[in-house]
């Protein structure tokens, strides 16, 4: 066949390319075989092997990121119909004796929401509408045309308008994903067995949509169908866990694992770098996932790196029948299935993804969703027999388009691409009877720099029926959100340092007419310090809200809970909170103690506080907060092999919290119930393990005294008895 050699088309914006006619030498009607066709016809030029959505770039001193979305890149992928871009300054380095180099520093992200697009034979002209994410610009319109031919990849000429201003960029296309992002997985050596990572047929599961395409899903393929190229990193460290004493990770030490051993940890923040762990089991059993939100004070105090990190942990119940290789059976599959989406959820929540139900949308078919949530809204099973392995469109358009800092680790906080300054959730009302209270209760007034705790209660309110009820009221279970308006008027929302994936935690309250006590269940929870730092740190009036997502489409409103923190009572207090209102200080109270050295300047802040203001509940609620840090032992990665550094010291956890005991006893305000009957119970457990089980048991002894003393319910006096009688 001989070989003609034939012109690419002219410029993207030229009046022929947009206004040619259909090509003549392309015969209307059927084909006629006896008919010749000049070869090659002109058209046979505009055939495109590909698609031109993915990704562009382009420039000079200024250089555009653009993300094209509005045809068909990638097998299973959906077309979100966008356009977006990052732009970036590039500045040249020029040293005597040195290379020349560049460098780019970005500056800001932009998007088109509704793109007109119009296909023409050898090029597609788009324009629209520029929105920025940040800042104040006037009003942008975009023109971009993309030209192809059958042997080149397109090539985008962009015209932004800004008033009277135009500027222009050439792009040449780079790839069908619109990110890049790099994945370190380490593995603890007590689950170094294969499966290390998943791979999932499709098909190998009967519960599952009648026309889900058949293919294999990994994690990177998972990503690739998102839109995403995950690169995971080949070479993987093997941390021995071996050590005797060590039995599960806390979430310190795992938050100190990932400083230790994440080899991507240090340098310039924000980075598309990303570190999974698989570990052995978490200190909560029931937890098969856990996200790190924060990292070590690379960033500096106050402004850590974030959404870096998470952990898979291999002993969890769901992975008991996952086997190397094909599944041989029906239970063998779905252990598979669930690697695979705890891999891929875990590591979305890093990307700056909630879940499903925290935005608004608790039937989406995302990899976001519970399983088990969904199918509590809309019968057993249907979860995974609608569920198309992807995630939603919103989640689509986040992670392709979405502003940059919101998506980069290490880039805006966790949560806060949601609904966080503007939360449409806060103002929730329910109509009717609802079958179950939700109360906030707590003491009115707080100490400045005072942790603030608060009691979170379900009730039955059914006086013939008992309920079944998911009770992890901590917000990093996904099923709690919390609403915080500040004294300057704002409302945020809660955003917890760590987001756990796991069982529900399932316990019967009792109808209302059953013995007083059995129809509710009660948590303190700890809302001082989250993503966004310290969420009490301004004396004045705050008003707390929350809403508990139960049972299928149960939403269930709090009340709104009134409390004012104190203001500073001297010049040295005042002084205080500017190290006390840190990162090192507000990790290790959410930590409830480490003793990693990331945190030392913390913790040793913090024992200060304790010393300082022994005798009130300042003292008292600190000492209470990090006391388990003290008596437990502490395990940090040394040369890959986990190692305990801190032996835990119970005596020393006695004597820390001794005056925090006589506070709580003192005070007898019914508010300060739980945190009392939390702190003799830790201490309980610490005397029985110096072997000092008499103490033991008198510590329990009083506390049921104090108690009853109180008017607390008989369920709960009847745990302390049982718990005395154990000793």
């Amino acid at each position: 066949m001989a070989h003609h050699d034939y012109e690419e088309p002219s410029g993207c914006f030229s009046e022929d390319l947009f206004a040619s006619p259909e090509d003549p030498s392309f015969p209307a009607g059927p084909l006629d075989p006896l008919r010749p066709i000049p070869f090659p016809p002109d058209w046979w030029k505009c055939l495109r092997r590909r698609g031109i959505s993915g990704r562009y770039e382009g420039g000079g001193r200024t250089l555009l990121d653009l993300r094209i979305d509005i045809d068909p890149r990638f097998g299973n992928s959906p077309v979100m119909n966008r356009v977006s871009g990052d732009f970036y300054n590039v500045f040249v380095i020029s040293l005597p004796g040195r290379p020349v180099r560049s460098l780019k520093t970005y500056r800001e992200s932009w998007i088109v929401d509704a793109p007109q697009v119009k296909w023409l034979k050898c090029a597609v002209e788009i324009k629209g509408k520029v929105r920025y994410w940040k800042g104040t610009h006037p009003a942008t319109t975009v023109q971009i045309g993309i030209s192809w031919s059958f042997n080149n990849p397109p090539v985008a000429h962009v015209a932004f308008t800004e008033g009277a201003t135009t500027r222009n960029f050439v792009c040449t296309y780079r790839s069908d994903c619109f990110r890049d992002v790099n994945l370190e997985v380490d593995i603890c050596s007590s689950v170094n067995v294969e499966p290390i990572l998943p791979t999932y047929d499709t098909h190998a599961h009967n519960n599952r949509p009648a026309d889900l395409p058949r293919r294999t899903l990994t994690i990177e393929q998972a990503y690739r169908e998102t839109g995403l190229c995950m690169t995971i990193r080949p070479d993987r460290t093997i941390i021995d866990d071996s050590a005797p004493a060590f039995t599960s990770w806390s979430p310190a030490e795992l938050h100190d694992a990932m400083e230790l051993h994440f080899s991507q940890i240090g340098g310039t923040w924000p980075r598309w770098e990303l570190w999974g762990l698989l570990a052995g089991t978490f200190d909560n059993p029931n937890v098969g996932g856990i996200m790190f939100d924060a990292a070590a004070a690379y960033g500096g105090a106050g402004e850590p790196p974030e959404r870096q990190g998470f952990t898979v942990f291999r002993n969890h119940s769901w992975f008991n029948n996952l086997v190397p290789g094909p599944p041989a059976n029906q239970d063998q599959a779905w252990a598979m299935r669930h690697y695979l989406y705890t891999w891929v959820h875990e590591a979305g929540h890093a990307f700056n993804f909630l879940h499903s139900w925290n935005k608004g949308r608790p039937d989406a078919l995302s990899w976001m969703n519970y399983d088990w949530k969904y199918d509590q809204r809309n019968g057993a099973n249907t979860f995974w027999a609608n569920f198309r392995f992807r995630f939603d469109d919103e989640e689509l358009i986040h992670i392709r388009h979405g502003d940059r800092a919101a998506v980069i680790m290490g880039g805006d906080p966790w949560a806060s691409g949601g609904h966080l300054e503007t939360p449409p959730a806060a103002m929730t009302q329910v109509e009717g009877e609802v079958p179950v209270e939700f109360l906030l209760r707590s003491k009115g007034f707080f100490e400045f720099m005072e942790p603030v705790n608060l009691e979170f209660r379900l009730r039955n309110l059914l006086d013939d029926l008992p309920l079944d009820l998911d009770t992890r009221l901590n917000p990093e279970y996904g099923g709690v959100i919390v609403y915080i308006r500040r004294p300057d008027g704002r409302l945020v929302e809660f955003a917890p340092i760590l987001c756990k994936l796991g069982l529900p935690d399932m316990r019967t309250l009792n109808p209302t007419t059953a013995v007083e006590g059995e129809d509710r269940y009660s948590e303190e929870v700890f809302l001082s310090y989250g993503a966004y730092g310290f969420y009490f740190d301004e004396p004045g009036e705050y008003l707390v809200r929350a809403l508990y997502q139960g049972m299928g489409d149960i939403l269930i409103p709090s009340n709104v809970l009134r409390l004012r923190i104190g203001n500073p009572h001297t010049k040295e207090e005042d002084r205080l909170s500017q190290d006390f209102f840190s990162y090192e200080t507000g990790m290790s109270l959410y930590l409830q103690g480490s003793r990693s050295p990331f945190l030392a300047k913390g913790m040793d802040l913090l024992e200060g506080v304790v010393d300082r203001f022994k005798n009130t509940l300042l003292g008292a609620t600190v000492a209470s907060r990090v006391m388990e840090s003290l008596a437990r032992p502490f395990f940090q990665i040394k040369d890959n092999v986990l190692t305990q550094t801190y032996a835990g010291d119970p005596e020393k956890a006695l004597s820390f919290t001794e005056k925090a005991l006589e506070v709580y006893r003192k005070e007898k305000a019914k508010a300060l119930n739980l945190a009392y009957h939390h702190l003799a119970g830790k201490r309980s457990q610490y005397l029985a393990a110096l072997g000092l089980k008499a103490e033991a048991k008198k510590e329990l002894t009083t506390l049921r005294k104090d108690l009853t003393a109180r008017g607390v319910n008989a369920p709960v006096l009847e745990e302390i008895k049982l718990a005395e009688e154990n000793l």
